[in-house]
């Protein structure tokens, strides 16, 4: 589920929370909670872009009941509607007590507008993907998981309402959603392989993952090791004034130092490109180009000194 470049991530953003309002309270314990719950909401978003397929699902009925009503329909948008609303997948979700619990055990609940399901609906009908797929003669595995999958990259991507909503529900939406799809589109396949079976969902525990401890590890050896690790980053930022350096910069810096004198099987340049790109995405315009700098010059002389010791 969790990759390093994402951890880094989580790992830069609870020890934000530190250095922003660090006093006696905040103590590694604190920030390890807040790493954790941030991790956390990434398996939640997951199960939201999953359940933001059933609650589609379930709109169709409604809007399908909603226009027979209203209106006379032909039997060909019936059958349309039917074969859609029938695919394997979408049937595996919405009659899943996996899926259920697992959105019980989160407090994973849709909070999004009708109006969000019915524009998406409506938009869906005039995709040629839709149309192909309401065209096929027969039961096609591969195609039900291309719909599945094109919803949510389609609707997540191109699609202002529910980004927006998306957005609104989950903070961590910009920072996560790349991994949250790709967990969906996983599940999906997974379903498509076996829809009669019971609901493929990721395992949810993130505690024995090897990326998570490191990140654990990453968080108590930055924040026990400041003081050294602050003093190997004024030698090499003299000609600067504490309050010139951005904080977000500090701390990635803090952070790639740190790995380089505690995580002998990380290669320094894996650390140095990786937190350039840290740089780069979260801080300002010039952070790419500072980052870089110090970050060299450290770890020349930290292999001068004989201090870095990698495997």
């Amino acid at each position: 589920m969790l990759n390093r470049r994402h951890i880094r991530i989580k790992v830069m953003q609870a020890l934000y929370v530190y250095y922003n309002d660090r006093d006696d309270k905040t103590g590694a314990t604190q920030i390890l909670k807040i790493l954790d719950k941030n991790v956390g909401k990434l398996y939640e978003l997951y199960l939201y872009l999953l359940l933001f397929l059933k609650e589609l699902g379930g709109f169709m009925v409604h809007y399908d009941e909603e226009v027979k009503s209203r209106y006379i329909q032909n039997d060909r948008d019936v059958k349309n509607s039917l074969k859609l609303f029938n695919n394997p997948i979408l049937q595996n979700l919405m009659n899943s007590e996996e899926f259920e619990k697992a959105l019980k055990d989160n407090k994973v609940v849709w909070n999004g507008e009708n109006d969000i399901l019915r524009r998406i609906f409506l938009d869906l009908k005039n995709q040629e993907i839709y149309k192909d797929y309401i065209s096929l003669p027969e039961v096609n595995p591969g195609a039900d998981y291309e719909l599945m999958a094109f919803i949510i990259r389609q609707y997540t991507t191109n699609f202002p309402v529910l980004q927006q909503h998306l957005e609104e529900e989950y903070y961590n939406w910009l920072d996560d959603k790349k991994v949250a799809k790709q967990m969906a589109g996983k599940t999906l396949q997974a379903i498509a392989i076996a829809p009669g079976e019971k609901t493929p969902l990721m395992p949810q525990g993130h505690k024995d993952d090897e990326n998570y401890i490191y990140a654990q590890e990453l968080v108590k050896k930055t924040i026990a090791e400041d003081e050294k690790i602050e003093s190997i980053i004024r030698a090499k930022t003299e000609q600067w004034e504490s309050h010139q350096v951005a904080m977000l910069d500090m701390i990635i810096i803090k952070m790639a130092v740190c790995e380089f004198i505690n995580f002998p099987t990380i290669p320094p340049k894996v650390s140095i490109n990786e937190y350039i790109e840290l740089a780069k995405t979260y801080s300002t315009p010039q952070s790419k180009k500072f980052v870089n700098g110090v970050l060299d010059a450290i770890l020349k002389d930290l292999n001068k000194e004989g201090k870095l010791i990698k495997n």
